[in-house]
């Protein structure tokens, strides 16, 4: 990764970077594409099931396995090459059941799914058994990644201070502090790019940083980017304040009321490789995703993602380990399709997958960005 590292000290030429800093300016200003032209590697896979599938929202692949959560956070559907192989659909109050999913991770070096209960706890469960075999509580914990065997990286509230934080995956004892996290930010459920083949971190606040943390806990992370949009960007006031203060959330809500269509909402998806750096970042509260890439002082900003006859951009709902994208399609294709009758290739295939799903089950897309 040590070519990675050094990508964004060769962008300190630019015109934008200050005090080593990146400054994303005009963030709404971006080239508009169509899907066909920049995607590459596409495949399509239809998730194959004998009952229909509650809706889907977050989905994690590894290989040819895929984890689809659905979106009440019930369950966890698994599939491997599309067909279902596994549910795990636990809901209760006993021993190894969950009130809600919130967030899951899952570890194909020791098999085993550790789920988020909700904010409080974690649940683990054997793979591809799904038997319960323990859990630990975890009080204010919002989202979490696999570090390596023994070690789960938490960003959470800890004796008082918001961080990401080292804790160990047998027991829930909190091993170190990575680094304190924003007050506001904390809540960013999103580890991006993380296991323990590219421990890729995005850390999101006024100013965002995508680091690589180094295997042994104790050594210092790698700095691959850290950049803000300017006076799109979330101010610095948010920082630091106190989300047990019911004015702190009054505070948030306003300025998301205040700027809800211009403020830079989410960044997610963060990739790095040896040449570059992109990440996927939300303009508005409800506005599409747009797609960054900075390649030495170069930067591109795509927005749009419409493929031939869909009614929508196709912008993705996960990331594989290989660092692909996943989209998720579900719903009749009539509402996917408009009623030009305009088709390429990829989507005739697309229509014609979707068309062909029981219950109207979702259809898997994957593909990277040229």
């Amino acid at each position: 990764m040590t070519a990675t590292v050094m990508l964004f000290a060769e962008c300190k030429k630019g015109n934008n970077v200050h005090d080593g800093i990146l400054s994303i300016n005009n963030s709404s200003e971006s080239q508009e594409v169509e899907f066909e032209d920049v995607a590459t590697d596409i495949r399509i896979v239809p998730l194959i099931s004998d009952e229909p599938l509650d809706g889907c929202n977050r989905v994690q692949c590894y290989g040819s396995t895929a984890f689809v959560r659905s979106n009440g956070g019930g369950c966890i559907y698994i599939f491997e090459d599309g067909k279902q192989i596994a549910k795990l659909d636990k809901i209760g109050r006993g021993p190894g059941e969950y009130n809600r999913i919130e967030n899951f991770v899952y570890s194909p070096s020791t098999n085993i799914l550790y789920i988020q209960n909700g904010y409080s706890s974690i649940i683990k469960y054997s793979f591809p058994e799904l038997e319960y075999i323990g859990s630990f509580e975890i009080p204010n914990v919002f989202g979490c990644a696999e570090h390596d065997d023994s070690t789960l990286i938490c960003r959470m509230e800890y004796e008082g201070v918001n961080g990401d934080y080292f804790v160990n995956s047998r027991n829930g004892q909190v091993r170190a502090m990575h680094k304190k996290v924003g007050g506001f930010f904390v809540m960013n459920d999103d580890m991006g790019y993380y296991s323990p083949n590219h421990r890729i971190l995005s850390e999101i606040g006024s100013l965002n940083t995508i680091s690589e943390v180094q295997a042994k806990i104790d050594d210092e992370e790698k700095i691959i980017l850290k950049y803000n949009f300017g006076k799109d960007g979330w101010p610095e006031s948010l920082d630091s304040i106190d989300m047990n203060d019911i004015n702190a959330f009054l505070e948030v809500g306003q300025q998301l009321s205040d700027r809800q269509e211009t403020i830079i909402s989410e960044t997610r998806f963060a990739v790095p490789t040896d040449e570059s750096i992109s990440f996927w970042y939300k303009v508005g509260l409800i506005g599409g995703y747009r797609y960054f890439r900075l390649t030495g002082d170069e930067m591109v900003k795509y927005s749009g993602f419409k493929a031939t006859g869909t009614i929508n951009g196709i912008t993705p709902t996960g990331l594989t380990d290989d660092g692909t994208y996943v989209h998720i399609f579900e719903g009749m294709p009539e509402s996917i399709f408009d009623d030009s009758g305009k088709r390429s290739e990829f989507t005739s295939q697309l229509e014609k997958a979707m068309k062909s799903q029981a219950f109207n089950n979702p259809v898997l897309v994957f593909y990277k960005i040229k």
